[in-house]
């Protein structure tokens, strides 16, 4: 079982690299901006997702300015912050929900991680970026025919991980 994960988690890292490329770029783009007008990225996850939080806030990794975002800041979010969400699916309507309150009452910018369930299913509308995680169900087949091994938080660690270097390379060309 453990090869099998292995090898199916290698390919949702890959994956995730490949179709969001343009989207990791976008992204990297804000937290530049961000961190380079001294703005605060804030983090807000749900369940399991909580781990991304932790990782930009606590990691060896994280930016020097970021927090977590508590309801009570959200009318003091402005134009030179953003906001990294993270839930399991897309369509969280507590996320969402949070999302819109943030757009509709902000200046700050929405970098949002998730899977969609189906190819081709709208991104959330209230957000300037959409990271899609590609885990819609476990990876490996257990002996019931149902599937285990689901790593969301997994691939929200990798694209953490894969924003904070992208972001790192655009600020190190301002510095030169």
């Amino acid at each position: 079982m453990l090869k099998i994960f292995s090898t199916q988690l290698n390919g949702i890292f890959s994956k995730i690299q490949q179709d969001n490329e343009f989207a990791f770029e976008d992204a990297a783009r804000l937290l530049a901006q961000t961190v380079l007008s001294h703005g605060t990225v804030y983090f807000t996850g749900k369940d399991e997702m909580e781990a991304v939080c932790a990782e930009g806030i606590h990691g060896q990794e994280a930016f020097s300015n970021a927090k977590r975002l508590n309801a009570s800041e959200i009318s003091g979010l402005t134009s030179v912050d953003t906001v990294i969400a993270s839930a399991r699916f897309h369509d969280d309507e507590p996320v969402l929900s949070l999302l819109q309150e943030i757009k509709q009452n902000t200046d700050a910018s929405i970098i949002f991680l998730a899977s969609r369930k189906e190819k081709g299913e709208e991104a959330a509308p209230h957000c300037d970026a959409f990271i899609d995680l590609m885990v819609k169900k476990g990876l490996v087949p257990a002996e019931n025919g149902e599937r285990i091994g689901i790593p969301s938080a997994m691939a929200g660690l990798f694209a953490y991980h894969a924003l904070f270097l992208t972001a790192k390379e655009i600020l190190e060309e301002y510095e030169d």
